[in-house]
């Protein structure tokens, strides 16, 4: 057995990985998919040391903001899928091991508080009777929701100003946690009333961290902010999408995209964060609690639909 962990897949390893998932797919009917971009830590689990060995378990860890706490608290989401021909013989106990000791070296390094949890499909008896083992306790479920990007969501020119940010030294939108980049601030009157972070795949770009302060809820800012977020993806996928990738040009250049408000335009850089998507089948995905009504309705008007049903397990 050969475990790796990496925070970039090469393309033979997005391949296995693809293959690994589908497996599982087909030896029980979940919906649950696997990421392939930068920046998350991944553990891949080979048959043996040979380079054209067999991935035979493959997990991710993700690592997300609280909303609403006094202190900084961080959620890992850790997600797990493991080959049914090797499953029962230890390899979901390393990655594991090799899991919790990355949720701890995230607390060290960025001094907060790491709530570890499972992301799993309600639909695998196998996670529910793994978790039951390892005394993981039901927390709550979320719903995916997805909202394909369209031609006129360029049209929108939001009241609020959309910049990006430096996730290492702005916090949130109460000032009291830091976020993963790429990070993007909404500001009215020159005052920063809302936040959310991009996290960008082939054909997907999930939105997640989005948060409006407190004094500035119910007055359709998050709205107008959410739109404005599909704006900018929008103009990136139907426009800047258009113009044919110079193969001589660095995937982390200064492209950026410009969005209209209050007449001043401000140039958001997004190149480096949506490289390589296309319009073909570009869409948005949310995860939201099922106990968020406000948010679920926010989403739902904005029309996002409902697509899976994610349940999560503290540890």
């Amino acid at each position: 057995m050969r475990l790796i962990h990496t925070q970039t897949l090469t393309a033979p390893q997005k391949d296995a990985v693809r293959a690994l998932t589908d497996a599982c797919r087909k030896a029980e009917p979940i919906t649950l998919s696997a990421p392939s971009e930068d920046g998350l830590d991944y553990l891949l689990v080979y048959e043996n040391e040979s380079e054209d060995s067999l991935l035979i378990a493959f997990s991710f860890l993700f690592f997300v903001p609280q909303e609403d706490s006094a202190e900084t608290v961080f959620t890992c989401e850790y997600t797990a899928f493991v080959h049914p021909r090797f499953r029962r013989q230890g390899h979901f106990t390393s990655m594991l091991n090799a899991a919790l000791s990355l949720a701890d070296a995230f607390e060290k390094e960025h001094n907060c508080s790491v709530d570890f949890c499972f992301l799993t499909d309600e639909k695998s008896p196998a996670a529910s009777a793994v978790l039951e083992t390892i005394g993981a306790e039901y927390w709550y479920s979320e719903y995916k929701m997805v909202r394909p990007l369209r031609p006129d969501d360029k049209n929108y020119s939001p009241a609020v100003k959309i910049e990006t940010a430096d996730a290492a030294s702005c916090g949130d939108a109460d000032g009291s946690a830091s976020c993963p980049s790429p990070l993007f601030t909404a500001s009215l009157n020159g005052e920063i009333i809302g936040t959310c972070a991009l996290l960008p795949s082939a054909d997907e770009v999930y939105l997640y961290a989005f948060q409006i302060r407190d004094a500035f809820r119910s007055q359709g800012h998050g709205k107008d902010f959410l739109r404005g977020m599909l704006t900018l993806l929008a103009d990136r996928f139907f426009c800047g999408a258009d113009r044919q990738a110079d193969p001589q040009e660095d995937n982390t250049s200064s492209a950026s995209l410009a969005l209209s408000s209050h007449g001043n335009t401000e140039s958001v850089p997004l190149a480096p964060f949506l490289h390589g998507n296309t319009a073909a089948g570009a869409s948005v995905s949310v995860q939201v609690s099922g106990l968020n009504y406000i948010a679920r309705n926010l989403y739902k008007k904005t029309g996002f639909r409902k697509t899976e049903s994610l349940s999560y397990y503290i540890y």
